[in-house]
């Protein structure tokens, strides 16, 4: 599923590059040229909540849903691609299916990222770029425990990922994307805890100033 989804937004990117329509023949079209169909503003924000479905990677365990909140500042490179920053706050958490172990690890990351982003039609953006995921906190109940304990940085730190993802901008300042993202660390790998994982989200994103605005001269 990740390979797919990382071969589709690969090939947006290089389609929209290489191949797309250019600014002549999108002005014959819309009498617009590429940055207009997006963000006027050379600088805007937004704020979300992003429903995933994340799991471990190279473990025997099951995939929770979680809720991740943040927010997002964008600011425009050129006519039809840019740069954004946030600062999320990110849950994980997952289930051991092991004949002697059902329990939930949970963990809590501030994620930092910094992602390239281009826009090849009106309300589409595509995005990718990598993330600086600090660990808040990481909790579980490793059997022979009977209560919930706190993991040390022994068992987890912080770590590093990627997303890619695609955007839609469904009405004014409202906008949906769907993201694929990868959370690594290479320690400890044949613990029982793991620093590696993956998952597929779905974000609902509301724009702070209206994208289709230009800026006051």
């Amino acid at each position: 599923m990740r390979q797919i989804f990382f071969f589709f937004v690969f090939g947006l990117f290089y389609f929209t590059n290489l191949h797309a329509q250019g600014g002549e023949l999108l002005v014959q079209q819309y009498n617009q040229y590429p940055y207009d169909h997006e963000f006027y503003r050379t600088w805007n924000f937004d704020v979300f909540v992003q429903p995933h479905i994340s799991n471990a990677m190279e473990r025997n365990t099951k995939a929770r849903i979680n809720l991740s909140v943040g927010g997002n500042v964008h600011y425009k490179l050129a006519k039809s691609s840019g740069i954004s920053a946030g600062i999320h706050y990110h849950r994980i958490s997952y289930q051991y299916q092991l004949a002697n172990d059902t329990s939930i690890d949970r963990m809590r990351f501030l994620r930092v990222p910094l992602v390239l982003s281009v826009y090849p039609l009106k309300r589409i953006r595509l995005s990718l770029g990598g993330t600086y995921n600090f660990l808040i906190k990481a909790t579980g109940q490793a059997p022979p425990a009977t209560e919930r304990v706190f993991y040390t940085q022994k068992e987890f730190k912080n770590s590093i990922g990627v997303l890619a993802g695609v955007s839609y901008r469904v009405w004014r300042k409202w906008s949906v994307s769907v993201n694929y993202m990868v959370q690594k660390k290479s320690h400890a790998r044949f613990s029982r805890q793991t620093q590696n994982f993956d998952g597929i989200a779905v974000g609902f994103h509301y724009t702070l100033l209206h994208p289709t605005q230009k800026n006051a001269q």
